[in-house]
Formats: C-alpha cells, sequence, structure tokens
C-alpha cells in the first residue's frame, strides 16, 4: 500500500510538472543610434525586441472604437501580455548605417502559459 501510494504521489507531480507551459520566442528590435550613448541605443533596441515578442502572441482582451458622424474616430484594443515575458538571454550587433549606427537586439524569452492564464482571470473578475 506505501509503494502504491507513493507511486501515485510521483506520477501526480510528474503530470503537474508536465502541465506547466512555458514557451520560448526570439524577437528582434532595431535602434538607429545618432548621437547618443551605446547603452541607451542598447536598451530601446531591446525595448523594440521585447514589443516584437509580446506581438507575437498578444492576447486581445478588449476592443473599443467611436464613431463621430458616420466617421471612425477613435479604435482602441487593449492587450495585455507585458507581465508574462521573462527574458533568458540578450544579444547587440551593431553596424554602420547612414545617418549613425544601427544597433541590433536579439531577445530570446519564456513565457509562461499557465501565468498568463491567471492574469487574464484576474482581469475578467476585476470587472
Amino acid at each position: 500500500m506505501k509503494k502504491f501510494l507513493a507511486s501515485l504521489l510521483i506520477l501526480m507531480s510528474f503530470f503537474t510538472a508536465v502541465h506547466a507551459e512555458v514557451r520560448t520566442y526570439e524577437g528582434v528590435g532595431e535602434y538607429l543610434m545618432t548621437e547618443e550613448i551605446v547603452d541607451f541605443a542598447k536598451h530601446q533596441a531591446a525595448l523594440d525586441a521585447e514589443r516584437n515578442i509580446l506581438d507575437k502572441i498578444c492576447v486581445h482582451i478588449k476592443a473599443q472604437s467611436t464613431m463621430i458622424n458616420n466617421e471612425l474616430d477613435n479604435d482602441e484594443i487593449i492587450a495585455m501580455s507585458a507581465g508574462i515575458l521573462h527574458v533568458t538571454d540578450t544579444k547587440f550587433k551593431i553596424s554602420e548605417d547612414t545617418g549613425g549606427f544601427l544597433v541590433k537586439a536579439f531577445v530570446t524569452a519564456e513565457i509562461d502559459f499557465d501565468e498568463l492564464q491567471k492574469i487574464i482571470d484576474d482581469v475578467i473578475k476585476a470587472r
């Protein structure tokens, strides 16, 4: 009986670990540096790369459009995904470009979809 319970406990922990869905994504961002310092340009390129990743997995929450006199005045899509991005690696490449230096950032990040589902559930409950 003890062996059975121990086996069952190990099996349950295995299925719990398998259920967690974490995916790895890669994003590329660019920033044309003219007179800024290199650290600032790298930061901006990395932010652009992170946005690139978030665009790939963006979760639509709400769309709102406003029309005035049958013309679209405002079209807003609210999306939520920023709190689930865990950057694991960032690499940079700097090359000369007309007008300055082009800084490219290559970002690798993991996204936990179970965490994303919890955030979405919290937003739905708050409404």
